[in-house]
C-alpha cells in the first residue's frame, strides 16, 4: 500500500473513493434527550420524563457503558451511540423496546419504536441545545491587514446559492464558535493567535449573508492559525465543481524556494531542461502556494509545506481562489534559472500517487544483518497487526541492529508503541504526559481519568504497578512543561506508561535501534516517535515530525451545520516539549534529497544503515 496524506484521504472521500464499512443496526428509541442532574430525560407525549430503564435494564448500566466509551463526553455517547451500547449489552432488538420512566411521580412502562432517524434527530437536538451558548462582546471595527484574507469568497455576495445562511445566522455561529474556543478548546493560546480579531474580520463582511461553502472556507483558514493539526473544519463544502478538482498532468516537489515538476510514476523530471514551474496562467507558483498554505494548520514548518503541496495539486481550486476563471487548460511557465518556456497543458483528474513507497507493514533483513521494520501507512491496533510486530521482533532477535521506519505514518493507535517499546526497556517509561480541557458543563470526574482511550491515567490510577508509580514519581521531579496551563481549566496530569513484559515472546533487544521519522509522522506517530526514543539504545533519524496530539472532538455549528473539530488535551513529550507546534526533533537530522522525493534513492535509510554497520 502507498501512504496517502490526511489531506489526500479526505479529498478522496470527497470524490467518491470511500472505504466500505460493515452495516450496523443504528436504530434508537429517542429523538430527543436532555440531561438534568446527570440523568437523562426523554420526551413522551410533549412532556419530559425521567428515564429509568430500557428493556428492564436500569439506565445507570447504559450510562456506565457510555462513560466507558468516552468518560469526558458520555452524554454525547448516550445520545448518539445508544445503539452501540445496546450491542455491547447484547440486546436483541425487534421493532420496539420497553422503556420505563417516571412521570408526575408515577412509574410508567411503554413501548418506544426503534428508528434509524432518531439517532440523527437526537444528535441535532443536543447540538441545538449546545448551540444556544454564545459569547456576546464588543466587536472591533478595525480590519487588520494580515487577516483580510479571511473574508475571501468564491460564491460572492448574491444570494443565488441553495446553501445560503443569513447574516444573523452566521453571527450566531461565530458567537457559538467563540464560546467553544473559550470554554472547551485546549490550544486556543498555543500560538497567541488573536482569534477575536479574526472572528471580527469575518463578521464585518457578512452583509446580508454568506454561502455555506464560503463560510466553511473562511472558518477553515481561521482554524489553521491556532497551530493545532487536529483542529479543523470539514472539507465537505470546499469543492463545488469538477474543474476545481482538476490538477496538473504532473506533481510538484518543493526544493527550497523552487517548485519542481516531476513525473512520479516514471521517476523523472516533467521538463528535463526546464524543471522549475514558475507560474500558472501568469500567477507565480509561489503565490498559489501561499494560498494553499492558508488552509494548513501552522504546526511544524515541514508539515505545513508537505500538506500545502497537497492543496497546491488542486490547481483548479487554487486558481479560483486566486480570482481566475477555471478552464480545462492552463498556460504554464517553466524555467531553469536562466531561460524560460511557455506551454499550454490540459488539466487532469487528481492523482495522489506518492513517489516514495510506503508500506502498511514490511519486514526484512538488510545487508549487514540489520533488521528493517516499516510501519508507514497507519498505526493499527488490530490483533493481527500487533501479532505481526511481535513475530517480526522474534525474527530480528539475532540481528546486529534494527531500523524501524515510520516515515509518512499519519497516526492511528498507540497500541504499536505499547507492543514495541518493551523490547527496548528494562523498567517502566512515561511516554506521554497530558492534561484534559475540562468541559464548561463538567459534572463528572471519571474514576480512571479522562484519557483511557489514550492509555493515559492520573497518577493515582489503581492499576499502576509499584514500578510504574516510581517511573511517574521520577518524571515528576524532572518534568518542566514548556507551556503551563491553569488548573481551573484543565485536569490533573495524565500519564501514559509502558512497562517491560515477557508476554508475546517479548525480550530485551540489546543492539542499537534507529527509527526513521519525517514531517509525515503525525498524531499517534508523534507519540510513537517520542515514546520509542525512551528505549535504551534508540535514536531518531530524519526530519522533525508533524507535531500533533490533540484528542479532538467534533461539533456542528447550529445554523450552517459546518463541522468543526477542536482538540481537548494539552499534550507533552516526556522531556516537557509540546507535540503541537513543535514536533519531535530527531537525534540525527537528515532531510530528503530531490532524488529521494522522486523515489530513486533513500538517503535516510542509507544513513541509518551506515550508522549501524
Amino acid at each position: 500500500m502507498k501512504k496517502l496524506s490526511v489531506v489526500t484521504i479526505a479529498l478522496l472521500m470527497l470524490v467518491g473513493v470511500v472505504v466500505a464499512k460493515e452495516k450496523k443496526d443504528k436504530r434508537t428509541p429517542f429523538p430527543k434527550v436532555e440531561y438534568r442532574e446527570n440523568l437523562p430525560y426523554v420526551e413522551y407525549q410533549d412532556a419530559w420524563v425521567k428515564l429509568l430503564s430500557i428493556e428492564g435494564k436500569p439506565v445507570g448500566e447504559y450510562i456506565d457503558y457510555a462513560q466507558d466509551m468516552d468518560p469526558s463526553d458520555w452524554k454525547f455517547c448516550f445520545t448518539r451511540y445508544l445503539h452501540y451500547i445496546m450491542d455491547d449489552m447484547k440486546m436483541k432488538r425487534g421493532e420496539t423496546v420497553k422503556v420505563a420512566f417516571e412521570q408526575n411521580g408515577k412509574i410508567i412502562t411503554k413501548d418506544f419504536n426503534l428508528k434509524k432517524e432518531n439517532r440523527d434527530l437526537a444528535t441535532d437536538y443536543m447540538e441545538k441545545m449546545i448551540g444556544q451558548n454564545r459569547i456576546h462582546r464588543k466587536h472591533s471595527s478595525e480590519l487588520p491587514a494580515d487577516l483580510k484574507y479571511l473574508q475571501h469568497r468564491l460564491d460572492g455576495y448574491a444570494q443565488t446559492q441553495e446553501d445560503w445562511i443569513g447574516a444573523d445566522q452566521a453571527i450566531h455561529d461565530l458567537e457559538h464558535l467563540e464560546w467553544q474556543i473559550v470554554n472547551n478548546y485546549s490550544y486556543a493560546e498555543l500560538r497567541h493567535f488573536d482569534y477575536k480579531a479574526a472572528l471580527d474580520v469575518i463578521r464585518q463582511d457578512l452583509r446580508t449573508g454568506i454561502s455555506k461553502r464560503d463560510f466553511a472556507l473562511q472558518l477553515k483558514m481561521f482554524m489553521a492559525n491556532f497551530g493545532d493539526g487536529h483542529s479543523r473544519v470539514s472539507m465537505r463544502y470546499l469543492f463545488a465543481e469538477k474543474l476545481e478538482l482538476m490538477s496538473f498532468p504532473f506533481q510538484l516537489i518543493k526544493e527550497g524556494k523552487d517548485f519542481i515538476a516531476v513525473n512520479v510514476g516514471e521517476k523523472t523530471l516533467y521538463k528535463k531542461d526546464y524543471p522549475q514551474l514558475l507560474s500558472v496562467n501568469g500567477i507565480p507558483t509561489e503565490n498559489l502556494y501561499k494560498i494553499a498554505e492558508r488552509f494548513i494548520s501552522k504546526t511544524t514548518p515541514k508539515f505545513v509545506e508537505r500538506n500545502s503541496m497537497d492543496y497546491l495539486s488542486f490547481s483548479g481550486l487554487m486558481l479560483k481562489l486566486a480570482g481566475q476563471e477555471v478552464g480545462k487548460r492552463v498556460m504554464l511557465c517553466f524555467g531553469n534559472g536562466e531561460k524560460q518556456i511557455i506551454e499550454e497543458v490540459k488539466l487532469e483528474k487528481y492523482n495522489p500517487h506518492n513517489a516514495m513507497e510506503r508500506s502498511y507493514f514490511k519486514k526484512e533483513v538488510l545487508e549487514g544483518n540489520l533488521g528493517y521494520l516499516a510501519l508507514q501507512e497507519h498505526m493499527d491496533d488490530e490483533d493481527e497487526f500487533i501479532e505481526s510486530l511481535h513475530k517480526a521482533m522474534g525474527e530480528f532477535k539475532n540481528t546486529n541492529g534494527l531500523i524501524i521506519d515510520i516515515r509518512g505514518n499519519g497516526g492511528g493507535s498507540r497500541a504499536p508503541l505499547k507492543a514495541l517499546l518493551p523490547y527496548f526497556i528494562k523498567e517502566p517509561k512515561v511516554t506521554n504526559v497530558a492534561r484534559y480541557r475540562i468541559d464548561a458543563d463538567k459534572d463528572t470526574h471519571p474514576k480512571n481519568g479522562y484519557l483511557p482511550a489514550r492509555y493515559a491515567y492520573p497518577d493515582n490510577y489503581e492499576a499502576y504497578s509499584k514500578a510504574e508509580r516510581k517511573a511517574i514519581k521520577k518524571i515528576k521531579r524532572s518534568f518542566k512543561p514548556v507551556r503551563s496551563v491553569s488548573a481551573d481549566k484543565f485536569t490533573e496530569y495524565h500519564y501514559m506508561v509502558v512497562s517491560p513484559t515477557s508476554e508475546n515472546g517479548t525480550y530485551y533487544y540489546t543492539k542499537p535501534v534507529i527509527v526513521l521519522v519525517d514531517e509525515g509522522c503525525f498524531s499517534a506517530s508523534d507519540i510513537f516517535a517520542a515514546g520509542i526514543r525512551q528505549g535504551d539504545n534508540v535514536r531518531l533519524l530524519g526530519n522533525t515530525t508533524g507535531g500533533g496530539s490533540g484528542f479532538s472532538k467534533s461539533r456542528r455549528l447550529p445554523n450552517s451545520r459546518i463541522k468543526v473539530k477542536m482538540s481537548r488535551i494539552y499534550s507533552y513529550q516526556p522531556d516537557g516539549n509540546m507535540y503541537d507546534g513543535h514536533g519531535v526533533i530527531p537525534d540525527i537530522q537528515k532531510d530528503y534529497t530531490l532524488t529521494d522525493r522522486l523515489g530513486i534513492t533513500d538517503s535516510q535509510l542509507k544513513k541509518a544503515c551506515s550508522l549501524l554497520q
